[in-house]
């Protein structure tokens, strides 16, 4: 290595892209192990899921890009990172490379000293992207990096190959010091995840540069890791947030300044002049939504609940359940089963929220009452459900994906994409043919089966024996929300009204919302709802049922207490305050019941 023969004078950008590729693909390769060493600064084992997400958007973005400049291909590589940054470690590298780009602006090639300089550059930038930088972890790793390059170019060093081979010795030693620089490392008897991803990635530029090949062996994964990961608290905030921010002339260091002042943890504000990435832990993601409104539109949000990720680590081999939020599981049920919620989104005018994570359903109701139009509801982005099954294959889990009726939604199509984008693990997207309660009572069941240890075949096949015996019926107190949503057609409101009656409305057999009958009287009438659920009932049948209201509590009572008077063997009857999914499309007042029989192998 570094003879004459076989020294590197520069990089050009077709060579520097197959080189980056090749790291990346490496970081693939060993995104499960960097979960599983993932300790600071939260256990919750998603390191190298966030990493391989950030560098995935990067190869998506840059392969079909013919760039013959090193300057136009870091300005791709470096706006695709900031697009695609997941968690703390991808937003650092985000940054790592938007300084790597302002220090080769203007060069077609890269030589030795080039690269050094550029490297010095990246690695300054994402000290500067921390809030509170902390030594021992991957900037530290990438400082050492830099430095080490510059070091040898000093020394005379002009062959690129040689230049990473000390580079690369160097971040290694780095890496092995890093338990010596963070106690929790120490502690857990592990490096630093993050600095380990781009060691890893280093390691397959490393052999593309050596040998022109592309490393597709997975190194030693030492599964014999000193210290019991699930043993280590979480920390006090929950939701890891993030959103990228628009604008013109962003202040990266006024928005860091504001987001100090919010109870929080692990800030990180990366990117350049017209757009930031942040990265925060918070109890309240939608605190952080809000301040950073004043900065320019917001776009990307996402809140992931860390609590729930690092109790994956108790289990491998398992299977988990994942719903859309238009479910209306019950919070309580969710968190008792395990069940992975992934948020509709919502909006009122330009602002956006995440059901149930930057919108509670009672403060949906109160600016629905405020709001002079309508909210639109839209589907979970298709990356939504990639983090959620990217997380939970890499833990050892099969997934069952639960979704709204496609009848109804594309949120159900969305789950099917992300799916369909999984390089590995076992996903299984099912149509409910419902939505709501309907949804809910389905995810329910199929957690229980999950959590008394069912196979994927076997839960997928009490999902699907479920789903046609699962019915949903509903009264709406004004139809004019379903009219407005397009739920409902005009003329039903206005036959309905004229004759004094309340349509009844269900989702058939093939998910589509229908008529199930009519009501006397307007509005929604609670003794009227549960005679016709009684009436759909088996006598001698023991049912689970599901209420969920749109901010009527005191109707969903009377509803459950009608059914629970009239019918003996009920096994559950839950009540939830429905989300956003059903409210700006029936409107305050609503009731919807979902009911089931309960499965004879559950009992």
């Amino acid at each position: 290595m570094g003879q004459a023969s076989t020294a590197i004078a520069y990089l050009d950008a077709p060579r520097l892209l197959r080189a980056l590729s090749a790291g990346i693909g490496h970081v693939f390769q060993r995104r499960d192990y960097l979960n599983r060493i993932n300790v600071f600064p939260v256990p919750d084992g998603d390191t190298g899921t966030n990493m391989a997400f950030t560098f995935k958007t990067i190869l998506e973005a840059t392969l079909t890009s013919p760039d013959e400049r090193v300057d136009e291909l870091m300005n791709h590589v470096a706006e695709a990172a900031l697009d695609g940054a997941r968690g703390n470690s991808g937003a650092i590298m985000a940054q790592y490379f938007h300084g790597f780009r302002e220090a080769v602006a203007g060069r077609r090639m890269l030589t030795a000293k080039g690269f050094a300089e550029a490297a010095n550059s990246g690695a300054r930038a994402a000290w500067t992207a921390m809030s509170e930088p902390v030594q021992g972890t991957l900037p530290t790793v990438l400082e050492d990096f830099s430095e080490e390059l510059s070091t040898r170019v000093a020394a005379g060093v002009r062959d690129i190959q040689a230049l990473l081979r000390y580079g690369l010795e160097r971040a290694r030693v780095s890496l092995e010091n890093t338990p010596n620089q963070l106690p929790a490392l120490k502690q857990a008897g592990v490096v630093d995840a993050g600095g380990q991803g781009f060691v890893d990635l280093l390691d397959g530029i490393w052999t593309f540069i050596e040998s022109g090949e592309v490393d597709t062996t997975v190194a030693d994964l030492q599964s014999d890791l000193t210290g019991p990961l699930q043993d280590f608290e979480v920390g006090e905030h929950r939701y890891c947030t993030e959103c990228v921010v628009e604008g013109d002339e962003i202040d990266r260091a006024a928005i860091m300044s504001r987001l100090e002042q919010l109870d929080a943890s692990s800030l990180v504000v990366a990117g350049g002049r017209d757009r930031v990435r942040v990265h925060i832990h918070v109890n309240n993601p939608a605190e952080v939504f809000l301040a950073c409104e004043d900065f320019g539109r917001i776009r990307q949000q996402k809140a992931d609940d860390m609590q729930k990720q690092h109790s994956l680590m108790d289990h491998a081999g398992e299977v988990a359940i994942v719903v859309d939020s238009g479910g209306d599981v019950p919070p309580d049920e969710v968190e008792r089963l395990g069940i992975q919620v992934v948020p509709v989104r919502l909006s009122f005018g330009d602002t956006e929220y995440m059901d149930g994570v930057s919108l509670t359903s009672e403060e949906f109701y109160v600016k629905l009452a405020e709001a002079e139009e309508a909210p639109l509801t839209s589907q979970p982005p298709a990356q939504d459900f990639s983090r959620a099954y990217s997380l939970l294959t890499s833990h050892g889990y099969a997934v069952i994906s639960v979704g709204l009726s496609e009848q109804l939604s594309g949120t159900t199509g969305a789950a099917r994409q992300a799916a369909g984008r999984m390089e590995s693990g076992d996903v299984r997207v099912i149509d409910s043919l419902s939505a709501t309660a309907g949804e809910g009572l389905v995810a329910v069941v199929a957690a229980e089966a999950a959590i008394l240890g069912w196979s994927a075949d076997e839960v997928e096949a009490l999902v699907l024996d479920m789903i046609p015996r699962t019915r949903v019926v509903g009264v709406a107190d004004d139809l004019a929300w379903a009219v407005k949503g397009g739920r409902v057609p005009g003329v039903i409101k206005k036959i309905t009204g004229f004759l004094h009656v309340n349509p009844v409305l269900t989702a058939n057999s093939e998910g589509k919302m229908g008529l199930a009958g009519f009501h006397t009287g307007l509005g929604a009438n609670p003794a009227n709802l549960a005679r016709t659920v009684l009436r759909k009932m088996s006598p001698e049948t023991m049912y689970r049922v599901l209420i969920s209201h749109a901010n009527n509590e005191a109707g969903a009572e009377a509803t459950r207490h009608h059914i629970l008077e009239k019918h003996g063997p009920i096994h559950s009857c839950h009540i939830t305050n429905a989300g956003p999914a059903l409210g700006a499309h029936f409107g305050p007042g609503g009731i919807i019941v979902g009911f089931c029989p309960q499965p004879p192998a559950l009992n």
